[in-house]
């Protein structure tokens, strides 16, 4: 018994620096540029829509829809994609959203024309939607002790509070430095390197749970989806294109 006591404490302290290791630091930095790169991409494109306006003659319409198709798309698809990971598992859906983001940000840099470029912002809301929810889940999965988690979610508060303000000036550094004459593009392009990089490091994540018996709400889904539509393209529209109060 007093053999039983004495390992105790060592056995307390054990599980609690659990997740503060080499391997959950590559995790936590991995996650969190994943994170900042779909929310750098909230504000990055305010700056770049003069410059869209004079290269692609783009009318005030679309230059809407190229700001706010991302946020229509992530916001009515943030519920499904948080679900599609505790279904498929959040390394592989994490995986699939980087990919998807990634690919979306290299076909709005490469965009002829503004219809295009709207369609592609969509896509990019559609791949930020996926990847976003399973952040906080691999998270919470590898930084269990109270200390570590912690400190991992004020940084996660600090990525999504520091993420917005810090669009904005990257996306002025890069439209004044004009790299390569790209112009606007540079906004779009310069997450596809980063992107790669993340793709490259989810290896390390932890991989998927044993989640039989889970499925997606598919009538749930069909009212969910048109509901938060409703709510977020008035809000996000509204005003710009002069919609009743009401709306």
């Amino acid at each position: 018994m007093t053999e039983l006591i004495e390992r105790l404490p060592l056995r307390a302290g054990r599980r609690a620096s659990a997740g503060a290791g080499p391997r959950s630091s590559v995790v936590l930095a991995v996650v969190l540029t994943g994170q900042l790169m779909a929310v750098l991409d909230t504000n990055i494109v305010n700056v770049a829509i003069p410059s869209m306006h004079a290269d692609l003659h783009a009318s005030g319409a679309l230059l809407q829809l190229i700001v706010a198709g991302y946020t229509i798309a992530y916001a009515v698809l943030l519920i499904t994609g948080a679900r599609l990971g505790d279904i498929l598992g959040h390394r592989r859906v994490f995986r699939a959203g980087v990919l998807l983001f990634t690919l979306a940000s290299l076909g709005c840099g490469l965009a002829p024309t503004a219809g295009v470029l709207v369609g592609l912002r969509f896509a990019q809301g559609v791949g930020a939607a996926v990847m976003i929810p399973q952040v906080l889940s691999l998270l919470q999965r590898t930084y269990q002790a109270p200390g570590p988690r912690a400190r991992a979610m004020s940084l996660y508060a600090t990525v999504i509070s520091g993420g917005a303000v810090l669009g904005q000036v990257v996306g002025g550094l890069l439209i004044s430095a004009d790299v390569f004459g790209l112009t606007w593009r540079s906004v779009f392009l310069v997450n596809v390197p980063i992107g790669v990089a993340v793709l490259l490091c989810t290896g390390m994540l932890p991989g998927a749970r044993d989640m039989t018996g889970r499925r997606l709400d598919l009538p749930g889904l069909l009212v969910l989806t048109p509901a938060v539509l409703a709510f977020v393209l008035p809000l996000v529209l509204g005003q710009p294109l002069g919609w009743p109060v009401w709306g």
